[in-house]
């Protein structure tokens, strides 16, 4: 057995498995996720670019979350060329099925500082997937490492043009949205005062984000309220 399957094992947690039944939405689908993010990146980093390392990313299953979990982290802390990386980043995508480890996973892909514009191009590709949580994917994304030095608003109107049903989707662009006032406010007030977000749901849950947020002034809370739908 691989030994990073060992330690899945040694790390595995009941409690915290019936814990994130309840958190996401993959119930019936496989098994839930019994170990805790930060174990997670312990294993994955302690493996990554190891030979046990390799042999997991080329025979992974998916079978269950916390293997899902420890390929996207893993993917993170590669040293490899791009091209070895965005092969192993597109066999992930092509089985996330869950914001948990498509967040996650985002957040540990440091790389992109480095490579901006060429991760900006895959966004764009990866928000045309038929599946919601790629494009969730390329949302936070954007939101993680595209909202401060490498900030355009081009990306606020073409993302406040998706009118899509998908829960976690919608969610990530409310997200994205609502850390954008924070950070780009100027730029960002304008597509909510000219109600440029198609989706209704998205530009409320926007705005619903930013009055909850210790980080938007009273006052601009005050006037997002005034702007909902």
């Amino acid at each position: 057995m691989n030994k990073i399957y060992e330690e899945i094992k040694l790390y595995y947690s009941d409690k915290l498995s019936n814990f994130n039944k309840r958190l996401v939405p993959i119930i019936d689908v496989k098994e839930m996720c019994g170990v805790s993010i930060p174990n997670a990146k312990i294993i994955a980093k302690k493996y990554a670019n190891t030979d046990e390392g390799f042999y997991f990313l080329d025979n992974c299953k998916f079978i269950t979350l916390d293997e899902e979990n420890i390929y996207g982290l893993m993917l993170g802390y590669l040293k490899v060329d791009i091209d070895v990386l965005m092969k192993y980043l597109d066999i992930f995508l092509s089985h996330l099925d869950n914001w948990l480890s498509c967040d996650i996973t985002c957040a540990n892909l440091k790389i992109i500082k480095k490579m901006p514009d060429f991760f900006k191009k895959n966004t764009k590709i990866w928000l045309k997937s038929d599946n919601f949580y790629v494009k969730r994917f390329a949302v936070v994304i954007l939101l993680d490492y595209f909202l401060n030095e490498n900030f355009d608003n081009n990306d606020l109107y073409y993302l406040a043009d998706f009118n899509e049903d998908d829960y976690y989707f919608n969610m990530a662009l409310a997200w994205y949205f609502s850390v954008a006032i924070v950070k780009q406010y100027d730029e960002t007030i304008k597509i909510f005062e000219n109600y440029i977000i198609k989706n209704k749901f998205v530009h409320n849950k926007s705005i619903q984000k930013c009055v909850e947020s210790f980080r938007v002034s009273d006052e601009n809370k005050n006037y997002l309220k005034s702007l909902k739908i």
